[in-house]
């Protein structure tokens, strides 16, 4: 990611390179200390940004006993704000530097509605000079209300394209691993999603309110039971079973052949689903005469979302958009 974005960046000639979504600030650390950007993570949780300026400066530490005191002095300390961002107004006034007037836009990543959120913004603001976005959690887009972040362009709209939950959760999962489990007969490494199903069930009998609600991810051990699995996957939700509910869950984990069965079924669609949610990106960024292309550039069995959205970079003497 960090190549892509300094192979856009450096051409451009922008001020900084603005990574919503930034996490620990790996990214940013990487296109500073390493790629002389000027770069800065914004991040709503205020532990992760904390977190990410202790890695700088451990990174510093370590760079001191390999560097000179003139390369340290050379070297770009990325910067890292908390914000959370519920409309695209809100991005008209970002924290930046007064000597920041351009900036690129990156997220790799960035859930929900975050991504179209990063999109509107590059297509509404004379500032940004390109973006570079990578898509996920696409359950989490809203699109029911306004604005929606799918779908994004007119063309969607017009058809009255929708997406239920369930398309939309599938599409954020890759088929590559999971296919190759399938080959070498490691059917006990599949069974976590039998545990969720199982789960899913119980839950809903227990409130129907409850239903898609977000449990914690588990990584699946082959001692793992599914009680074990409930208890951990529940700690966010301050929820207690009874054992009634919990006696019927153990009971559907016998037709667990089936889960798999119905999941590769479903994964068999699942690019179709991005695929659709992508283009419509893209749509909408060609609708407002902005340049764009899609590249798959990960490995997918690390990283299953793995198409990055460009933009084109835009002219800022005369606010019109230039191929890259």
């Amino acid at each position: 990611m960090a190549d892509i974005v300094k192979d856009i960046a450096k051409p451009s000639n922008c001020g900084a390179i603005l990574d919503f979504g930034s996490g620990l600030g790996h990214l940013v650390r990487v296109l500073g200390y390493n790629y002389d950007l000027f770069a800065i993570g914004i991040e709503c949780q205020q532990q992760l940004t904390s977190e990410a300026r202790k890695l700088d400066l451990e990174l510093e530490y370590t760079a001191k006993k390999h560097l000179a005191d003139n390369e340290m002095s050379k070297l770009k300390r990325p910067m890292h704000f908390n914000m959370t961002l519920k409309s695209h107004a809100q991005l008209q006034h970002l924290p930046l530097p007064h000597t920041i007037t351009e900036y690129g836009l990156i997220g790799l990543h960035p859930c929900g509605d975050l991504g179209p959120l990063l999109l509107k913004h590059f297509v509404c603001s004379s500032q940004v000079k390109f973006i570079c976005v990578v898509g996920c959690c696409y359950m989490k887009l809203s699109c029911d209300s306004n604005p929606c972040g799918y779908p994004m362009s007119t063309h969607l709209k017009n058809l009255g394209c929708r997406l239920s939950y369930t398309s939309r959760e599938i599409a954020c999962h890759a088929i590559e691993l999971y296919s190759e489990r399938l080959q070498r007969g490691e059917y006990e490494d599949l069974k976590i999603h039998a545990y969720r199903a199982a789960l899913e069930k119980i839950l809903v009998e227990h409130d129907p309110a409850l239903k898609h609600s977000p449990v914690r991810s588990i990584k699946h051990s082959r001692n793992m039971t599914f009680d074990s699995y409930c208890e951990a996957a529940l700690g966010r939700l301050d929820v207690a079973l009874p054992e009634r509910l919990m006696a019927v869950g153990r009971s559907a984990l016998l037709q667990w052949r089936r889960v798999v069965m119905v999941y590769s079924l479903r994964l068999i669609l699942a690019p179709l689903v991005e695929s659709i949610i992508l283009l419509d990106r893209v749509l909408y960024l060609l609708e407002h005469g902005m340049s764009c292309e899609i590249r798959p550039v990960f490995d997918p069995k690390i990283s299953p979302r793995n198409h990055i959205i460009l933009g084109g970079l835009r002219d800022g003497a005369r606010g019109e958009k230039r191929d890259y």
